[in-house]
C-alpha cells in the first residue's frame, strides 16, 4: 500500500514455522528491508513480563472449582476427549482450565510435536532482526487485549473452539505442508477456503477472533500511511483473506493493495 510519502507492506504470517521453512522468499526479505519500522499483532518483547504471564495464568483457570467437563457437557467433553488422545494429549491435564486455554495449549503441543518452532515463527525472526538493526517495533494490541478477547468468549463458544482446535490438530500432520506451501507460494484462496471451513459452524467465534480485530486493528494500519517512514505490518495470515479481511477492509476505503 503506497500513503503520500511511504509504502506499508502487509505480511500474512504464520506464527510458528519449522527451521527448514527458510529462507523466505526474497519479496519479504525486501519488504523488511525497505520497512524502517516493524508493527505485529502484539509486541513480542512485552510477553516475557511476570506480571503478563501472570495475568495469563489467572484468567486461564476456570472458577468455583469448575471443571473443563463441567463447562463443556458430557457429550462435546468426550468427543474433546477422543480427539486429544488422537494426538496423545489426555485432556484431563486442563480439567481446571478455560476451553480457550487448552485450545491454544493442545495446539502449540501439536505443532511442536511436528517441528514447529516459537522461535521460527515469522515474527519472531523479525523480531530479533529489527531488534538488532535498531527499527522500531510495535503491536496493534496488547497480549492483555488477546487475554480478554478469550475471556470475552462465552463458554459454550469457547467449547466450540476447542472443538475445532482439535478436530485442526487431528488433520494437521496430513495438512501441515499443505499449509506451509501455500503461505509461501501466497495462495490465499487456499487459506479463505481453510478459514470457511474452519469456521463454519461457528460464525460468532469467526467475528470474535478475525472480524472484530480487523476492523479495530483498521485505523492504526491506515494511519501508517499518513506517516514518512515506511512500515512492515505482520499479522496472522487469516487476518488478510475472505470476508471482513483487513485487506478487504481497506478496498472498502479506498485503500488498494496489492498482493506480490
Amino acid at each position: 500500500m503506497h500513503g503520500k510519502h511511504n509504502t506499508v507492506y502487509l505480511l500474512g504470517s504464520i506464527h510458528v514455522l519449522r527451521p527448514g521453512d527458510y529462507p523466505l522468499d526474497d519479496v519479504v526479505q525486501a519488504a523488511y528491508t525497505h520497512a524502517g519500522a516493524l508493527v505485529m499483532e502484539i509486541d513480542l518483547e512485552d510477553i516475557d513480563s511476570t506480571a503478563v504471564q501472570s495475568e495469563m495464568l489467572a484468567s486461564a483457570m476456570l472458577p468455583g472449582g469448575r471443571t473443563l467437563a463441567d463447562v463443556m457437557g458430557a457429550t462435546r467433553y468426550a468427543r474433546a476427549r477422543t480427539l486429544a488422545q488422537d494426538v496423545g494429549v489426555e485432556l484431563s491435564t486442563f480439567d481446571r482450565f478455560a476451553p480457550w486455554f487448552a485450545a491454544e495449549a493442545i495446539s502449540q503441543l501439536e505443532l511442536t510435536r511436528l517441528g514447529f518452532q516459537a522461535q521460527a515463527g515469522v515474527e519472531m525472526y523479525f523480531l530479533e532482526r529489527a531488534k538488532a538493526d535498531g527499527k522500531h517495533i510495535t503491536g496493534l494490541e496488547t497480549l492483555h487485549d488477546q487475554i480478554a478477547l478469550f475471556e470475552g468468549l462465552s463458554l459454550d463458544a469457547q467449547a466450540g473452539y476447542l472443538l475445532s482446535s482439535l478436530e485442526e490438530a487431528h488433520d494437521l500432520p496430513r495438512d501441515v505442508d499443505a499449509m506451509v506451501g501455500a503461505w509461501k507460494r501466497g495462495d490465499t484462496g487456499w487459506f479463505a477456503k481453510e478459514m470457511a471451513s474452519e469456521f463454519a459452524d461457528e460464525p460468532a467465534l469467526a467475528t470474535s477472533l478475525l472480524a472484530a480485530r480487523n476492523r479495530r486493528w483498521l485505523p492504526q494500519i491506515e494511519a501508517l500511511l499518513n506517516d514518512d517512514r515506511n512500515y512492515l505490518v505482520i499479522v496472522g495470515t487469516a487476518h488478510l483473506v475472505g470476508r471482513n479481511s483487513v485487506i478487504e477492509l481497506l478496498k472498502q476505503d479506498g485503500v488498494d493493495a496489492v498482493q506480490r
